[in-house]
């Protein structure tokens, strides 16, 4: 049929039909079968060294995204530290100004009478 169609020409169809023959089908695919296996071999063991090498990336990355988080947290710690102790040091000068106010004011009103923050006497 493929020769009323396409007419007498050899190779039309590899394997059907007029042309050249493989001498030794056995020895040929048998060895080629061998390389493709010895190929595929090589290809996975390359496959699983690379997937080794992605995980030892992978778990060296965790370990500095880890180191990193730690980092901030004590960073954090001590920011709220210095925050406690300004309010402290602030509640301090506050309650210290407030007092020498106070004494301040008494000085002013000694015995009914007022001075005047210049130091003449307005008796």
């Amino acid at each position: 049929m493929s020769r009323q169609t396409l007419g007498k020409r050899k190779r039309y169809i590899l394997g059907f039909g007029d042309g050249p023959k493989p001498s030794s089908s056995s020895s040929t695919p048998s060895r080629v079968s061998q390389d493709h296996v010895g190929e595929l071999q090589k290809l996975k063991a390359e496959m699983e060294e690379m997937k080794t090498e992605h995980e030892i990336e992978r778990e060296e990355l965790r370990r500095q995204l880890e180191q990193e988080r730690r980092e901030r947290e004590e960073e954090k710690k001590e920011r709220e530290e210095e925050q406690k102790q300004i309010a402290h040091l602030t509640s301090l000068v506050t309650e210290f100004l407030k007092g020498k106010t106070q004494t301040h004011k008494s000085s002013i009103h000694h015995d009914g009478a007022m001075y005047s923050t210049g130091g003449t006497n307005t008796r």
